[in-house]
């Protein structure tokens, strides 16, 4: 499951870098486009960051319908905005739907090749991933952010035999 997580991360990241370049954070001491995946960050109490998409990764089973061994996994990407500080935080509405728009983007087109990043260049695993289009869930306002959680279902096959 490792490649299919690493492989749908990084073709986000890549495609953000492409969408918006200048939709930066910095996490950890290093300067990055905005996307993290929480369970690859170091564990820091600290919140997490606005203008970022962050993806949080459920549970791996058995495709619906599939008569073979294709996977589902659920992603949910979550991401929030305050604003900026010379529009007094009333633009939080535009500043969210500019991360929907940057979202949907890097979501088209829905796949991409399975690889393994393991040791740190991409293997070509010979497969392909493949997603549905984002589900974004209504906005949410905790002032003096609001933000959305988005669902995206990543389809692949497993890189072990499942007989």
């Amino acid at each position: 499951m490792q490649p299919t997580k690493d492989s749908f991360y990084v073709v986000l990241r890549n495609r953000l870098v492409a969408v918006d370049p200048n939709r930066q954070v910095t996490l950890d001491g290093a300067t990055r486009p905005a996307i993290a995946v929480i369970e690859n960050e170091p564990p820091s109490g600290a919140p997490l960051l606005c203008d970022t998409f962050y993806l949080h990764w459920g549970n791996a089973r058995p495709a619906a319908l599939s008569a073979g061994s294709l996977m589902a996994m659920e992603c949910s990407i979550s991401y929030c905005t305050k604003g900026s500080i010379q529009n007094a935080s009333l633009d939080r509405g535009r500043d969210l739907a500019n991360l929907d728009n940057d979202l949907l983007a890097m979501c088209w087109p829905p796949q991409t090749d399975k690889c393994d990043y393991s040791s740190g260049q991409p293997v070509a695993l010979g497969s392909t991933i493949f997603w549905t289009l984002p589900v974004l869930n209504a906005a949410k306002s905790t002032p003096p952010y609001v933000g959305r959680d988005v669902t995206v279902t990543v389809f692949f096959y497993p890189e072990v035999s499942q007989s």
